[in-house]
């Protein structure tokens, strides 16, 4: 093999080595932002109109209500870290089983605000921009101007007050269909091209007011109820990333978040490790009420995204380290097949990084191609390096 000829071989292998892995890495790392702009978003979230469900414990004791469509197989988290499963549908009432106590979260370190989210963002959207509240705007729905869009503001706020960067998206997903979440997707995905630290969707859930009612320091002030999506790969961090949240929130404002709904629905948590759905109130609440509340929230949110910022969770440092190092195992074959020009000499290559260069390729010692008669008194190979 030429000199000229190793030459350029090593060039063609480079830039091989580099546009495979190159390729590989933004495919992996931009994967959910393509099914977002191709459409391919996963199943959403089904609601019921006009009615909604109340859950029962195994003793006939009022768990929650909501306006989301109930499965068997759904899960709630209470204030007090019980786990629920959903056992029965019924018409519009749901049973569940306590299934045991959730583990206490490990300790994180709880800076200040200004000391953790210096240069950081949250970021803010309404799927359901047209929810509104009864007793405030006259009507549970208002196309273009939906009640919801000034709590979502008041949070925004309470956020900007504590130092941290807002980015309040006011955009219009109409109608309140099955479609919302696909449209939806379309602004989540431009929000988190501003790097937030979290991505929350605001709703209000449907029902009686009361259930979602707290009255704090002599004021009425609408509770709130996390929801996490199961049917999505980042279900873990997402349910992580809410305890976390309604453990602060209730230190600072004990009750305040009721509880955490897992639901079998997307919610387009799949595009982020630290995207969740927050449902302030329902139709029957005051907006007055829920704005107040979702305020109280955002003021804690800073000490919460703090703690999770920097490296994302284990699981996903891993996949992504894997992938990567996997792709440069690849990319290094690559390379030595091209570089060496065949399959023995790759394999006599590697093999000589491992061995002490008495290496046997397809054949006994001292036969041609094994570098025997070569000149080399120990049979070494005398050809060209890489």
């Amino acid at each position: 093999m030429t000199v000229k000829t190793t030459r350029n071989r090593r060039v063609a292998a480079l830039l091989i080595i580099v546009l495979v892995i190159g390729a590989g890495t933004y495919a992996y790392f931009n994967r959910d932002l393509t099914a977002a702009a191709t459409g391919q978003a996963p199943p959403a979230s089904g609601e019921r109109r006009g009615s909604y469900y109340t859950v029962l414990d195994e003793n006939g004791r009022t768990l929650f209500t909501t306006g989301h469509m109930l499965h068997v197989g759904d899960e709630f988290i209470s204030e007090e870290d019980t786990r629920y499963e959903i056992t029965r549908v019924d018409q519009d009432t749901a049973t569940a089983k306590a299934v045991g106590q959730m583990d206490a979260l490990p300790l994180l370190p709880m800076l200040s605000a200004q000391t953790q989210t210096s240069g950081g963002k949250v970021a803010i959207y309404h799927t359901h921009s047209s929810e509104s509240y009864e007793p405030s705007d006259g009507s549970d729905s208002r196309p273009g101007a939906g009640g919801i869009l000034e709590v979502g503001a008041s949070m925004a706020s309470s956020l900007e007050r504590q130092g941290v960067d807002c980015v309040h998206s006011t955009t219009s997903h109409e109608p309140h269909d099955a479609a919302a979440y696909d449209r939806s997707r379309r602004t989540a995905v431009k929000l988190l091209k501003e790097r937030p630290m979290a991505l929350f969707d605001v709703h209000r859930d449907a029902g009686p007011a009361e259930p979602y009612l707290k009255e704090l320091d002599g004021r009425e002030v609408s509770k709130a109820m996390i929801v996490v999506g199961s049917t999505n790969p980042k279900m873990n961090a997402n349910l992580d990333f809410a305890r976390r949240l309604k453990e602060a929130v209730n230190a600072e404002y004990p009750g305040l978040v009721k509880g955490i709904f897992i639901g079998k629905a997307d919610f387009n948590q799949d595009l982020f490790d630290r995207s969740l759905l927050l449902e302030m109130g329902t139709e029957k609440t005051t907006k007055e009420a829920a704005a107040a509340g979702a305020a109280l929230i955002g003021s804690v949110v800073p000490r919460v995204i703090g703690a999770t910022t920097g490296a994302p969770s284990g699981g996903a440092v891993g996949r992504s380290l894997g992938w990567i190092l996997g792709l440069a195992v690849a990319g290094t074959f690559v390379y030595l097949w091209v570089a060496t020009g065949s399959w023995d000499e790759m394999r006599a290559k590697i093999m000589g990084w491992f061995g002490s260069g008495g290496v046997r390729i397809g054949g006994r010692r001292g036969d041609p191609g094994d570098g025997a008669g070569s000149g080399d008194p120990d049979g070494s190979s005398g050809g060209s390096s890489i």
